[in-house]
């Protein structure tokens, strides 16, 4: 008999260490770069990237864009959003300076387990493509927004 109780005991013990420590525990992505490399259209028309997968994480995981070249010249700035399926808005819509870096954005409430690409746009209402490249990631480490 006291074996049994010994053993219920520990189950008890067992579950409720497990059962904290997966409550605890948040999905994150890894700090990947996937390169970019696209023609922007003219008059403010959007192009995307090809989709990434974006699994279970919420709000508090950010997408990231390193807007590193732009055939338009050094400095210039392109609007860039993350979008899903049909080509849904998944996040606001950020301007980017090229060659600033990383930068890190927060997703909408409802961007999980769904196929999401970069989409970038001009930010100003000319006729002229450009050719833009650079770095992006559906789903980083990174776990709070000091950005922009």
């Amino acid at each position: 008999m006291k074996f049994y109780k010994r053993l219920l005991a520990m189950a008890i013990v067992a579950t409720v260490f497990i059962s904290v420590f997966a409550f605890g525990a948040t999905a994150y992505g890894s700090d990947n770069d996937i390169p970019f490399y696209l023609r922007v259209p003219g008059s403010k028309g959007k192009v995307y990237s090809d989709a990434e997968h974006r699994g279970d994480s919420g709000t508090e995981v950010p997408w990231k864009v390193d807007f590193s070249f732009s055939e338009e010249g050094k400095g210039t700035i392109m609007n860039f959003l993350l979008s899903g399926p049909w080509y849904s808005e998944q996040s606001y819509t950020h301007s980017v300076h090229q060659g600033s870096g990383n930068r890190y954005y927060a997703v909408y409430q409802n961007c999980k387990n769904m196929d999401v690409g970069l989409a970038v746009f001009n930010n100003n209402n000319v006729s002229t493509k450009y050719y833009v490249a650079g770095y992006w990631d559906e789903e980083t480490d990174k776990h709070s927004f000091s950005y922009e």
